[in-house]
């Protein structure tokens, strides 16, 4: 028996999983536990038609957030790290979390250059139609960007997939994130019979901006940096030009499948749900 851990979604929402002893949406960086290693951290999950080959599906699973730039990070050898898709009749259809297809990856123990071997094993309503094996790409072939893509041939459909380290996509100012949480709470629901505090206060932007700087007394030019707006004069959040990012030179480990949305098809449907799980044994 298994125990799926982590979950996250892109269109469909934690469906499927509810008959576990444990599962949890993912939200990029939820921290270690004792029962959740780093490479058991499903941060996130995308689904999109491939640029270069608009007939390929590209799944992108993202786990083992902050990852030390340097440092040579493995998949766990106990887990599965699995893409699920369902297929729709139309964009509005209600999700059902049917396991239409699986993609699942399987890692093996590192080699002494720190190359492990992946299995990736498609499953068709639960059924095994193929499986290929490839290996990962260590972090230094990552940073030089001597990629190593595995082509399977599975089920008369060629695929691709890449297992390695990546500098983290996501972009996020955690701490002016908990500065407008607080601000937002006090203000709306603070003060006397949690009916709102005017007194709340939001202390300047990186930028030097005050919150609502146009109604402000002064306006604008006594209330924007340098008294020119940036076009935001409300100020909530810290602008691009100077917000910190908080994974700023920090990896994630990646799984990319770019696969033919022929292969997905049952009756040429164009809309699928994804999302994706990372499962230990009890």
């Amino acid at each position: 028996m298994r125990k799926i851990i982590l979950g996250a979604s892109l269109l469909l929402a934690a469906a499927g999983i509810a008959t576990t002893q444990l599962a949890t949406a993912s939200d990029h960086d939820d921290g270690e536990t004792d029962s959740k290693a780093r490479a058991l951290n499903l941060t996130d999950h995308f689904a999109f038609k491939s640029p270069a080959s608009p007939d390929q599906l590209s799944l992108i699973m993202y786990l083992n957030p902050r990852s030390l730039p340097g440092r040579q990070y493995f998949l766990s050898t106990n887990a599965r790290y699995e893409f699920h898709v369902t297929r729709q009749a139309s964009k509005t259809a209600p999700p059902t979390g049917a396991d239409d297809i699986m993609f699942r990856f399987e890692a093996g123990a590192p080699d002494g250059n720190g190359v492990q071997p992946i299995t990736m094993t498609m499953l068709k309503n639960g059924e095994e139609v193929g499986r290929h094996t490839g290996s990962s790409t260590t972090f230094l072939d990552s940073k030089n960007e001597t990629i190593t893509t595995n082509t399977a041939q599975i089920g008369g459909a060629s695929m691709r997939y890449f297992v390695g380290q990546r500098q983290d996509s996501f972009h996020f100012d955690v701490v002016r994130f908990f500065q407008v949480r607080a601000f937002l709470a006090q203000r709306l629901f603070g003060g006397a019979g949690g009916k709102g505090d005017a007194t709340a206060a939001l202390a300047d932007n990186c930028r030097g901006d005050k919150f609502l700087a146009n109604l402000q007394q002064g306006g604008v030019a006594a209330n924007e940096a340098g008294g020119v707006s940036d076009g935001d004069v409300i100020n909530l959040f810290n602008p691009p030009s100077c917000a910190p990012d908080f994974t700023k030179n920090l990896n994630v480990t990646a799984i990319v499948l770019n696969v033919p949305i022929a292969a997905l098809q049952a009756n040429s449907e164009t809309v699928f749900d994804t999302w994706s799980t990372i499962s230990v044994p009890e």
